[in-house]
């Protein structure tokens, strides 16, 4: 048995020497050193291969059926048999690709060149050119030279802000009112200033209206002013001319207008079919405790459940439908 030779030894035996000699040295990163690594050097983890030598008179073994890695993709040694595409060789053609028409070949080389679309004419209609003067523009490099030494006046001086905080009463902090600085006095402020301020505006608003609501005896649906003023008069005639009816009624010169003997009641007694109903009192339900459970009442199906249940959908579980569907070994017919 022979070892395998080591591609790595030489590397290996170089880094170590280095990390022999930088150890000893001044520090590799500044003042922070970093120590050497343990695992320099160390060849116990490394690949060790032994093979068997092969001799001149050994002939090579017997070898059991060699394959190659499996073929992956979709190239022409990959399936069994490759067929080619039915569309190679097929007569029909696309009837866009029959009456597609190639590049037009001009036969003169000099004809006029025809552009793909329209020709875009501008706006100037006097054919003038327009020439830009640049009277506004300026020249960035005269305007640097001519404020080169120029400084800006300072804007308002001002201290920096006072700090303080809650408690903290720093001199400065306060703008203050009668003093500069000076804490304000406590002003009271009642609770019910709102409602008392809505109150004085409610006042001031009943003083200015009238003592009765404005109540007009017409029914209304009408204008203010006859048709004839709001549309305009009829100079034009709009229907057939018909003669008016004419009005023969005979009124009875009546000394006094029509009065009812019994005028409609309008009081709230006055206007019932009967007598005013009589009161019938509607106490609140009385409050009563409920009763315990009686004694012998059948227990509970576990601890702590209600002595009786009720089920929402007993015809829903019950249907024959229903329970054939959840347990059909229970409806299975029997056979021989």
């Amino acid at each position: 048995m022979v070892e395998a030779e080591d591609k790595f030894a030489a590397l290996r035996t170089k880094i170590f020497t280095e990390s022999l000699v930088s150890s000893n040295d001044q520090p590799r990163w500044g003042y922070f050193g970093i120590p050497g690594s343990l695992a320099i050097g160390d060849n116990s983890y490394a690949p060790k291969m032994v093979k068997k030598p092969v001799s001149e008179d050994d002939s090579e073994p017997v070898r059991n059926i060699a394959t190659a890695p499996c073929k992956k993709g979709s190239g022409v040694d990959v399936y069994f048999k490759f067929e080619t595409p039915l569309a190679l060789g097929d007569p029909y053609q696309d009837p866009g690709l029959i009456n597609k028409k190639g590049k037009v070949w001009m036969l003169d080389p000099e004809a006029n060149f025809k552009p793909p679309g329209a020709v875009k004419r501008g706006t100037n209609k006097l054919g003038y050119e327009y020439e830009p003067h640049c009277d506004s523009a300026k020249d960035p490099k005269a305007v640097k030279e001519k404020y080169m030494e120029w400084i800006p006046p300072r804007n308002i001086f001002s201290n920096p802000s006072k700090k303080g905080g809650g408690g903290v009463l720093t001199g400065g902090v306060l703008f203050g009112f009668a003093e500069p600085g000076a804490f304000p006095e406590h002003m009271p402020d009642d609770y019910d200033a709102a409602k008392k301020q809505r109150k004085k505006e409610l006042e001031e608003h009943h003083a200015k209206e009238q003592e009765s609501a404005f109540k007009g005896m017409d029914y209304g649906n009408k204008n203010f002013h006859p048709f004839s003023d709001v549309y305009g008069g009829f100079d034009q005639p709009t229907h057939i001319p018909r003669d008016p009816a004419p009005d023969n009624k005979n009124k009875y010169p009546h000394e006094a207008p029509f009065k009812p003997s019994h005028p409609m009641k309008k009081d709230a007694l006055g206007c019932l079919m009967g007598a005013f109903p009589e009161h019938m009192p509607d106490p609140p339900p009385e409050t009563k405790r409920k009763p315990p459970p009686a004694e012998d009442a059948p227990p509970a199906f576990r601890l702590g459940a209600a002595r009786q249940l009720c089920n929402p959908t007993p015809s829903v579980t019950t249907l024959t439908r229903n329970m054939r569907a959840e347990r059909p070994s229970s409806f299975m017919r029997p056979s021989l």
